[in-house]
């Protein structure tokens, strides 16, 4: 090599070095914020740099992604984050390190009850849309968001975006890297949350098209063994369309007998419970947050929450008309920090959210569902709600 070669490859270098030295010191304090006092430095050692300088940058972000698998692995959740975050820098084209970025922050960061920390919800938001604008074309990251908003959020609108977008586009074969038809599964997925957020004969209409879909999908294949998903369909089709014709039948005449308390119990404790006289397995939703409490948004992806936000979620279980649980937050200082001088708590009954079984009973969107005291109607689904407007220092 040239001494020239050599002076600009080490001009090349002396940068790279400073960055991934920058890059270390600026992401160890903040994944404190995760895990105080057991922060794990992620070590990026030279073989990484070295690879990174003649060009191989997706070699590097395996490397790391197999790194972020030992954290996983280890249960040190707070270091998988940063690892994410300059793996999808190296190659934005790695959708299953958004995915699962995406998941570990709206799933694993939890409290001593293991519910969800929802304040990460906009970050992992915001993860899935960058994947999407990197990867725009296949069907991928639209399903993943889709179902995160479906399962997680039960933000059933949003889902339906998703989905419908994921239902527009292709799967890519990953050993070679061409198009394919994408899996049955997203139109299922799509037609499952028209039937959650109650629209009805949009979900027929789509169960049909996924009956024809399926049928190409074998045609296509060559593949016998595929006509199972076209039976699921035409099974899926023919469960909603009775029970379309059954439940439409159903009046509000059915008294749920609402009512809900909360009892203190001490600092960061207390009770909840009240009454619902709906079949077991019906839940009821508890929110308790700040007062002025308002989602973070976020533009680009960032990790850096407003942590002196209070959002607690939890669905109650009733069994033979009655609900109560005891919410211990003592040891969550750090997720539930209490440091707004009024909180909302509420009590919500949604039927968009109740099993079958339940619905059954009362509807699609509570056609059949009355109370007394409780019912509100949004956007044409009724529900049961009572709310409770709470002091700091009656939580403390």
């Amino acid at each position: 090599m040239s001494v020239t070669a050599r002076r600009s490859l080490l001009a090349m270098l002396v940068p790279l070095l400073a960055l991934v030295v920058w890059l270390q010191v600026q992401l160890d304090p903040m994944r404190q914020r995760y895990q105080p006092g057991k922060v794990t430095n992620i070590e990026i050692g030279t073989q990484f740099v070295a690879a990174t300088l003649i060009g191989l940058k997706e070699v590097v972000a395996g490397l790391l992604w197999v790194r972020a698998d030992e954290f996983f692995h280890s249960g040190n959740y707070a270091a998988v984050i940063p690892i994410v975050r300059i793996v999808t820098w190296l190659d934005p084209h790695q959708i299953d390190v958004y995915d699962t970025g995406a998941w570990h922050l709206s799933y694993n960061f939890t409290d001593s009850q293991e519910r969800s920390d929802r304040r990460y919800i906009p970050p992992a938001q915001a993860l899935y849309r960058e994947g999407i604008a990197n990867n725009p074309d296949i069907y991928d990251l639209y399903f993943a968001q889709g179902w995160m908003n479906f399962h997680k959020v039960l933000d059933f609108k949003k889902a339906i975006e998703a989905f419908t977008e994921a239902n527009k586009r292709p799967a890519v074969d990953p050993s070679t890297g061409k198009k394919r038809m994408r899996p049955q599964f997203v139109g299922h997925t799509l037609a499952h949350a028209y039937r959650k957020d109650g629209q009805i004969d949009r979900a027929i209409e789509q169960w049909r098209q996924n009956i024809k879909d399926n049928e190409r999908y074998v045609r296509e294949s060559g593949d016998p063994g595929e006509q199972v998903m076209v039976d699921v369909a035409r099974n899926n089709l023919n469960q909603l369309l009775r029970e379309k014709e059954e439940r439409s039948r159903l009046k509000p005449v059915k008294d749920a007998k609402f009512e809900a308390q909360w009892q203190f119990l001490g600092p960061r404790k207390f009770r909840v419970f009240g009454t619902l006289d709906l079949p077991t397995g019906a839940r009821v939703r508890l929110v308790l947050r700040d007062k002025d409490f308002k989602e973070q948004e976020f533009q680009k992806f960032s990790w850096d929450i407003d942590t002196n936000q209070t959002i607690l979620i939890d669905d109650l279980y009733v069994r033979d008309g009655r609900f109560s649980r005891t919410i211990d937050i003592e040891r969550d200082v750090s997720i539930y920090p209490l440091k707004a001088e009024q909180y909302v708590m509420t009590f919500t009954f949604n039927p968009l959210t109740a099993p079958d079984f339940v619905q059954d009973v009362i509807g699609f969107k509570g056609e059949g569902l009355a109370d007394q005291k409780y019912l509100v109607v949004r956007n044409g689904v009724r529900m049961l709600e009572k709310s409770f407007l709470i002091k700091r220092n009656q939580l403390l």
